[in-house]
């Protein structure tokens, strides 16, 4: 269903359809619906198939209704605007094919030196996406997907500048800590994955297992089940209902690989009054995570900074595309790279709401000379293995 026509039926509305996705945030603020709004009239128009495009900008994003992807827009759009330039919109709707088909109706139409900058919606979409951007002499800069053996030295290394991504491996890990330490070393905790298919899925996993055989704090806390809970809060919740009837007392907590299933988890812990008692940690730093730390009903988060993320993908292809950079003359480990991330806890919560509430506006200038400086590490071999956490 077009991303219209959810907003025609309502946020409410659109958020349930999507929110089996990683990075669909449940009942937004205001600002977020708000935001959504202007961003769908930013959106790419039709007459872009038919229009020289050359010098544009583009932003690809799942949907323009995430609490992820609406900020992501703005730090995109901020760099954009700072040039002179329109941050145009490309919602996929988590349709990779559907995306490429939306490229391949810009670049007919001519787009010389266009910046592009977003997610692909898909690994297998990355390749068809930068091989059309090289014919059409554009540039891309990815985010979360790619597979394994393609990189942006080897695949489109003229027109794909840089991939980046957080690093779900440290997630998991951080978050498994984080619980060993709360639970004084001793206790069972349950795992709840994202969708298989999905790269930071199988990464948070392996992380959390990592943790348990390599953190001294961890070593007498027990694994007691993994469950997919695909992203999604209702689904977890009700994994985790079963969780509570099956371990009863030997469950003390509970690793949701992204926020939505913390959540959810969350949830089905207050029904038999257990939250708090039970712990549970999420992933990615949304706005419910940050209130939910704050409060105690959560024990940690990893804060990935979508603005931020937005900002450098756009300032690096736009920078590649007037000549400001030579992909040519970049690493390896600038053109394919974790960015920074944070585990968030009560004791720096208050740091990171601060920072979600004032959502930084970058430009170009501010940007230009430190793209790189937001480097964490640069992804290791078979990062985006899907069978890593096995």
């Amino acid at each position: 269903m077009p991303v219209q026509q959810l907003f025609a039926q309502g946020v409410e509305s659109a958020l349930f359809v999507n929110r089996s996705k990683l990075f669909d945030r449940l009942r937004p603020t205001q600002a977020v619906i708000a935001l959504g709004a202007t961003l769908l009239a930013a959106m790419v128009p039709a007459s872009h198939a038919r229009a020289d495009n050359s010098g544009n900008i583009y932003i690809a994003v799942d949907a323009v209704d995430s609490e992820y992807w609406s900020e992501f827009i703005a730090g995109g759009s901020s760099v954009a605007e700072s040039v002179g330039k329109k941050g145009n919109v490309i919602a996929s709707n988590y349709n990779g094919a559907q995306l490429i088909q939306q490229f391949q109706a810009i670049f007919s139409g001519g787009c010389n030196k266009c910046a592009f900058a977003g997610d692909a919606s898909g690994s297998a979409f990355v390749k068809p996406w930068v091989e059309r951007a090289a014919k059409a002499g554009a540039f891309v800069v990815t985010d979360w997907n790619r597979t394994d053996d393609t990189h942006p030295w080897d695949t489109a290394s003229t027109a794909w500048v840089a991939h980046t991504s957080f690093d779900g491996v440290r997630s998991g890990y951080e978050q498994t800590k984080a619980l060993c330490e709360a639970l004084g070393g001793k206790g069972g905790i349950a795992a709840l994955k994202g969708a298989p298919a999905s790269v930071p899925a199988p990464q948070r996993i392996k992380g959390m297992k990592d943790a348990l055989a390599k953190e001294p704090i961890c070593k007498d806390v027990k694994l007691l089940t993994i469950e997919v809970g695909n992203w999604e809060e209702t689904k977890a919740q009700d994994v985790v209902r079963t969780w509570v009837a099956r371990f009863g007392d030997d469950l003390r907590g509970i690793m949701a690989s992204n926020d939505g299933m913390a959540r959810g988890a969350i949830a089905a812990l207050k029904e038999k009054g257990l939250n708090g008692k039970v712990f549970v940690t999420g992933s990615d730093g949304s706005g419910w995570a940050l209130d939910a730390v704050k409060s105690g009903d959560l024990l940690a988060t990893m804060w990935n900074d979508p603005v931020l993320q937005g900002a450098v993908s756009v300032g690096i292809a736009y920078a590649a595309s007037v000549g400001d950079i030579d992909p040519a003359k970049l690493t390896q480990k600038q053109r394919d790279f974790y960015m920074v991330q944070d585990v968030v806890t009560k004791a720096n919560v208050d740091k990171y709401l601060q920072l979600k509430k004032e959502q930084p506006k970058y430009t170009y200038a501010q940007i230009k000379d430190h793209l790189f400086d937001y480097i964490e590490s640069q992804l290791p071999p078979k990062a985006n293995d899907a069978n890593q956490d096995q």
